[in-house]
Parts: C-alpha cells; sequence; structure tokens
C-alpha cells in the first residue's frame, strides 16, 4: 500500500494539533516499514522526518508556501489530486475541499466550532463547521483523538462508530525522561525565557478559549490577599483576541507574571521541569497533551474539569469546576498547603498516568 500523509502543517505555528501530525506520521513509519509513503511538506522537509531521507519506501514532497488559505485550499489539493496513492492521510487539519480522491481518512481533533464557537473568530467557525460536515460525508476514515470528541463527532455529525477510529494523542519521547534539569542549562532555560526559581506554569496558546485571563485574575486576588507569593509564567505564542489578556498583564504585571511567548520544542522539558506546578484552566479540549506533559515531567497538575480533561488525567490532576473562580482560588490555596508526602503521591500518580499515553499504542487503533 502506497500512503500519502499531509505534513504541511508542521511549517506553521507548532502547537499541539502539528505535535499529533508529526508523532502520528512517524509512528507508521516506524511500524509499517513494508508500506511506501509519500510525505508532503511545505517549503522544506521537516528535521524529525530527515532519518528517512534514503529509505527506498519513502518519497518527499516539497510544496512552495504562500497564503495558508490558498495553499491549504488550491496549491494543496492541485498536487494531490495528480498524485498516485492508495490512501490519503489528513492529521491535523481538515482535506481540502476541492481533494476528488477516495479512500481519504481526515482528523477531527474536536467539536469546538459547535460546542463553543465564541472563542472562535466567526468565519473559522463557519469553514470548520462546513469542512467536518463535508468530511463526514466524504471520508473513508473519521480519525479522532478521545471518548469524548468521538461522542460529539456522533452527536452533531452523525458518523456512525463504525467509521471513526480512536487514535489518542500522547507523551513524546523528549518528554519521557524524568531526570532533573542540570544547574547550568536550567540557568540558561531561566535567561532565555526570564523565568524566576520557581513558578506556578501554564502553556497554551494565548487565546480565549484556554481561559488565561480568568486564570490570571484569580491567581492575583490570591497574590493580593498573600495567599500565593509564587510568580506564575503564561507560556506559549499569541494567538487570537489576546489584547485583553495583555492589556491585563501590563496593567496587573507586578514581576509576578512573566509572558514568556513561544517556547522552542527543545525547550519545553525544562521549563516544565523547572516548574512548581502546570495550571490548566482551559474551557474546552479534543485532549489536552500539555498537563499530561507536565505529568510526564514529574510536575503535579491543576485542571478545570471541562470535556476531554477528565478522560484523559484520570485521577492524577487536582481539579477544579470549569470557569467557577472560587473553586480555582480553593484549589490553589489547597495546593499551598499540600505536605511534602501528598505532593510526592501527587506527583507519582502523574508520572504513571502520563505511561498510558503513547503514540506507539494507537497502531492498532489505527490499522483497524
Amino acid at each position: 500500500m502506497r500512503t500519502a500523509i499531509d505534513l504541511t502543517a508542521l511549517a506553521d505555528n507548532f502547537s499541539g494539533i502539528e505535535r499529533y501530525a508529526l508523532n502520528m506520521a512517524r509512528m507508521l513509519l516506524e511500524n509499517n516499514k513494508n508500506d511506501a509513503y509519500d510525505l508532503i511538506f511545505k517549503d522544506s522537509v521537516h528535521p524529525d522526518f530527515l532519518p528517512w531521507k534514503d529509505s527506498k519506501n519513502v518519497r518527499f514532497h516539497i510544496l512552495k508556501g504562500c497564503s495558508k488559505l490558498f495553499f491549504n485550499q488550491w496549491r494543496l489539493p492541485c498536487f494531490l489530486n495528480r498524485l498516485p496513492a492508495d490512501r490519503f492521510l489528513f492529521f491535523a487539519f481538515p482535506m481540502p475541499v476541492l481533494l476528488h480522491k477516495k479512500h481519504v481518512w481526515g482528523t477531527i481533533h474536536d467539536m469546538g466550532c459547535w460546542d463553543c464557537p465564541e472563542t472562535m473568530k466567526r468565519q473559522m467557525v463557519w469553514y470548520f463547521r462546513l469542512s467536518y460536515r463535508r468530511m463526514a460525508r466524504k471520508a473513508e476514515r473519521i480519525i479522532t483523538i478521545s471518548q469524548f470528541s468521538k461522542n460529539r463527532i456522533r452527536e452533531i455529525l452523525g458518523v456512525p462508530d463504525e467509521k471513526m477510529i480512536l487514535a489518542y494523542c500522547g507523551v513524546s519521547d523528549n518528554f519521557r525522561a524524568r531526570a532533573e534539569v542540570p544547574p547550568e542549562y536550567a540557568a540558561e532555560i531561566r535567561a532565555k525565557y526570564h523565568l524566576p526559581d520557581t513558578y506556578y506554569l501554564c502553556l497554551s496558546t494565548l487565546e480565549p478559549r484556554k481561559n488565561l485571563l480568568f486564570l490570571l485574575r484569580a491567581y492575583l486576588e490570591l497574590h493580593r490577599a498573600g495567599v500565593i507569593q509564587t510568580p506564575l509564567v503564561l507560556a506559549g505564542r499569541k494567538g487570537w483576541k489576546v489584547d485583553e489578556l495583555l492589556q491585563s498583564l501590563d496593567a496587573e504585571r507586578t514581576g509576578r507574571v512573566i509572558a514568556t511567548g513561544f517556547v522552542d520544542d527543545r525547550d519545553l522539558p525544562a521549563v516544565y521541569r523547572l516548574a512548581k506546578c502546570f495550571l490548566f484552566p482551559s474551557l474546552y479540549e479534543g485532549f489536552g497533551i500539555p498537563p499530561l506533559e507536565a505529568m510526564a515531567q514529574g510536575v503535579p497538575v491543576i485542571s478545570s474539569d471541562s470535556s476531554s480533561l477528565p478522560e484523559v488525567l484520570g485521577d492524577a490532576a487536582i481539579y477544579f469546576h470549569s470557569n467557577d473562580a472560587a473553586d480555582l482560588k480553593k484549589a490553589l490555596a489547597d495546593f499551598e498547603r499540600m505536605g511534602q508526602s501528598d505532593l510526592n503521591a501527587q506527583i507519582e500518580r502523574g508520572f504513571l498516568r502520563s505511561r498510558k499515553f503513547y503514540y506507539a499504542m494507537s497502531r492498532k487503533e489505527f490499522e483497524e
């Protein structure tokens, strides 16, 4: 079988969706060595796939980038419509409207365009709704990343269970090492991202559904009341509708809140490891990989109980009711008072939970 895999999203902003596409593609290459593959990239081959550059059963195709909409809906499908392959896989974003191939497998990460449209740009809500409806009709298989998302796809789009494949996200190998950060490297990371000696960490794209303004307000109330002295670090690239958050940071910042901007992938394990606790106030997630990565690094997690998060984090997180400021403040205050033995038990539960999710486990689910 010859399989074409769209990896063009790896050239854009690297977030959880792109990480999923990268790891799912690598999982297939590593575990299905008798199959042939066409890997399609934008502008250049992603370095994680260079080990396959001399492989006889893997072909690289590089398309020149341009505006995202034109590229995804014209340049990419024009190329794919001419490509002879037995199967076409889209792990990141919806299959192009102008793709006229059979045996397309597309991924729907979540149904946020229906479940929380107020957190997205209006044009993107309609773009994803139309794209997902078309995928529900045209795709041979729909891949999704949690039972929560699978249920929502069935309920909203009417896709039967036998057409869907549940392939969970996993913790990448570079997050699995639980070693202490060497002092010299720790100093380098702190200097690079202006990090204090210890900190609460929240890592996500700075956008409405991550609920960071809610977190910031709760944290600052506790800080002003003297309950919390540990600084808060907000890490991640700027997303849509971030102005209010940044204005609040400018107005309230007293050296207690630090916005790092985008964190390089190679630095992420250390940024997690140096944190006192990881905070995840998200309103909606199809899966939620950052808290699981934090657990893999031995960092306790305080998370909202929204959408897929209890399914993924199990009993290893400290939960607060989604968007309930009083409950979040209670969780933070309780954490501050937690004894060392309870903290160690929490960390161990998180580490064991993170071991349940790895991309190799998706192989059987994917191939069924």
